[in-house]
């Protein structure tokens, strides 16, 4: 839209120039008329173009998310992901997913390896896989890492939810005691029931979970999920 604007003015300008100051150099004249014809079928095209922002679409592209999971499923892997901060993740925020299926949500302290099979503790059993997830790549989105009351973390969800990936009306949060309740007001991001869905979480709660994680630069786990009217409900608990 922009740059049909700009040729827009250009191609005006080079041709009143070229037909009324330089009357003899009619290949000025025939430029501005050229700027002109793309400038109208730039302008026309933006027009014609769906407005979708090029991350929800990014988001919505599950497969790698069904790949992972179905590796999951074929591991006989029963446990829940583990959201991680990116301070502890490798520089980016991920989803721990440990290999045991009774172990405990892991105390992590120092920083991981970037590697798909990581060992996250001293134990035997201790290892796990560290895959990228949604919420991966919409972390990287946020300018900085939110802060730690409800309205900072609500700020920071409204701006990349709603401002940036244009996936819902509006978000509400709500702590208590290392609680965290998210309210996703008429969420525009379909929430399946497919194997990326049971194995790695909905893509919106991937997303809260690690922008979450960022906020208290803790694991996050995602307790539960519901759909209630327009309202998509996703409840947290922070680890340690």
């Amino acid at each position: 839209m922009r740059v049909g604007l700009a040729l827009l003015v250009v191609g005006a300008a080079v041709a009143v120039i070229g037909f009324l100051v330089l009357s003899a150099m009619v290949w000025v004249t025939a430029l501005g008329i050229a700027l002109l014809i793309i400038s109208f079928l730039l302008l026309a095209l933006a027009r014609a173009l769906p407005d979708v922002p090029p991350e929800v679409s990014l988001l919505l592209m599950e497969t790698g998310a069904d790949n992972i999971a179905a590796v999951v499923e074929e591991l006989g892997i029963n446990s829940r992901p583990v959201y991680l901060p990116s301070r502890i993740a490798g520089g980016r925020s991920r989803a721990l997913i440990p290999l045991h299926s009774n172990a405990s949500v892991p105390d992590i302290r120092t920083p991981l390896p970037q590697r798909l099979i990581v060992r996250y503790g001293p134990g035997a059993d201790d290892i796990g896989l560290m895959v990228t997830t949604a919420g991966t790549a919409a972390t990287g989105m946020l300018e900085a890492a939110p802060g730690r009351t409800a309205g900072e973390l609500q700020a920071a969800l409204t701006g990349l939810i709603r401002g940036r990936l244009g996936a819902a009306d509006g978000v509400g949060v709500e702590l208590a005691s290392g609680e965290v309740t998210v309210e996703v007001y008429q969420p525009r991001i379909q929430n399946g029931t497919g194997w990326s869905h049971r194995c790695l979480d909905s893509s919106l709660a991937s997303v809260v979970a690690s922008v979450a994680a960022e906020a208290f630069d803790r694991p996050v786990t995602v307790t539960g999920e519901r759909q209630l009217g327009k309202r998509y409900t996703i409840d947290l608990r922070v680890e340690g």
